[in-house]
């Protein structure tokens, strides 16, 4: 039965064009297999057994000349005593046309649609050209030559025994030329990665910061974990036997893979930043472009690969941050597999986006929103709970005498305080007061409280004083 990989027909007409078409539509679409000499059906038709020879004479000349490029490497033929198929594999420069006279043949641009052909719409040509821009991106040569520097990504390959040489490292082509890879990859990469931390489940609350890397790639990839990880709480529970067990907001290896394929897959012909947005219950990561060569998700859940980038990829790879392997994907639902909310992948021509829920994050009574940890919280002292950052938005046990005693010393500006300093540095009373908008009474009291209870300090005299959060300055 004809479908979308599998395309029957009888003969090759005496005008050749529609049949060229079918051969088009798999190199434009997916893989897929013409079987020739059979009906609509797939029954042999034994009469025509005998122009096998003459078929793939025809279909071998044209491999080389018929089309906008020679596509031998995408078509092969395989020809037996009563079977003829010709094996097409999905193009990695699309749009591919059957020529028509010279130059560009629009009305030649076909591609698969179910069981059958249809020309390609001029959003979808239009479509296949970026594409092919931005799969090239990378390998073309930069525009900037004589200033580039290393020095981060030399420090990288230090760290892993591999001395610098960028021919090896597909930073330069034949003629000593720096690519556009090579100039994500140097400190003179003027691609930002910016970082927004929302105080609420929407755009419409309120920012409790705002950060922005720029620099070598991989510099930004590090400062980028980096600083998810200041927002990646961990709760404890026991087991028995005083055995603890952490458990993260986001699974590390979720923001880890997250973080990287956003980099490394990116469209880089696009001039969108790559952005993390952070709300309370979730973390969104958007990167430019969509899926390369036609994938979708259900492509990459499977583990089905395209590289987009495949000398940023060669970087990653040898520095120990990525591995080719098409894993990714599935090692981020994998870390949720016991979570009731999946990841997202939310893809679209120009983005590709993931989103990551936070596994602490729970909304309670319709109303009440908060931080829920079902353990055994009672095993901890006060002290504990302080240290680990179980305030009163963290516990929903009412009844529970340690949370009581920790609700008499922290609210919610408290945290909103402590969540400031970590994620922005150091602080001045003033910019605190502007946040909280609060009186300067207020907010001096909440200070010296959370300084009694150590989870901030401050530096400096008079009105130079600064306050920063104990985890930072423990970093």
């Amino acid at each position: 039965m004809e479908s979308q990989t599998v395309e029957y027909k009888s003969d090759i007409p005496i005008k050749s064009n529609p049949f060229k078409a079918e051969i088009v539509a798999f190199l434009n679409t997916n893989d897929g297999t013409i079987f020739l000499g059979f009906d609509d059906d797939g029954t042999l038709i034994p009469e025509k057994i005998d122009q096998y020879k003459q078929w793939e004479s025809w279909i071998s000349d044209w491999i080389h000349s018929a089309f906008n490029i020679p596509v031998q490497k995408f078509v092969t033929i395989e020809v037996s005593a009563q079977n003829f198929a010709i094996h097409i594999k999905q193009g990695d420069k699309p749009p591919y046309y059957y020529k028509d006279g010279e130059g560009f043949n629009s009305k030649g641009i076909y591609i698969r649609n179910g069981s059958s052909k249809r020309r390609a719409t001029d959003d979808e040509v239009r479509r296949m050209l970026k594409a092919q821009v931005a799969n090239e991106f990378e390998s073309e040569p930069s525009s900037v030559q004589k200033s580039l520097t290393f020095h981060y990504l030399q420090d990288k390959l230090l760290d892993n025994n591999i001395v610098f040489d960028s021919k090896g490292l597909r930073l330069q082509n034949i003629d000593n030329q720096y690519n556009n890879g090579a100039l994500l990859l140097s400190e003179q990469n003027s691609r930002v990665t910016k970082i927004a931390v929302i105080d609420g489940l929407d755009m419409s609350a309120d920012f409790l910061a705002k950060k922005e890397f720029n620099g070598s790639l991989i510099k930004q990839i590090d400062m980028t974990l980096e600083y998810i990880s200041l927002l990646n709480d961990r709760r404890v529970s026991f087991t028995g036997a005083a055995a603890r067990l952490e458990h993260e907001s986001y699974p590390s290896k979720a923001i880890r893979e997250a973080v990287i394929n956003a980099y490394a897959h990116r469209d880089y012909s696009l001039s969108a930043d790559i952005k993390v947005e952070v709300y309370d219950d979730r973390i969104e990561i958007f990167s430019a472009g969509g899926l390369p060569d036609g994938l979708s998700v259900a492509d990459i859940k499977e583990g089905i690969s395209a590289q987009r980038n495949p000398n940023i990829v060669h970087v990653l790879d040898k520095i120990n941050y990525i591995e080719n392997f098409a894993t990714g994907i599935r090692r981020i639902l994998a870390s949720y597999k016991d979570f009731d909310k999946e990841p997202m992948f939310i893809v679209t021509p120009n983005q590709f986006k993931v989103i990551l829920y936070n596994r602490h994050y729970a909304v309670v009574d319709d109303e009440k929103q908060g931080w829920v940890n079902n353990n055994l919280k009672k095993n901890l002292s006060e002290a504990e709970q302080l240290e680990l950052g179980f305030t009163l938005q963290d516990s929903l046990l009412e009844n529970d005498t340690m949370v009581v005693g920790v609700k008499q010393y922290i609210d919610a500006n408290d945290e909103k305080i402590i969540k400031i300093l970590t994620l922005n540095g150091d602080k001045s009373r003033q910019e605190i007061q502007d946040y909280l908008q609060e009186s300067k009474t207020k907010v001096h009291q909440r200070l010296t409280k959370l300084i009694e209870l150590n989870l901030i300090s401050k530096r400096g005299q008079s009105r130079a004083i600064v306050y920063f959060a104990n985890a930072n300055e423990r970093k």
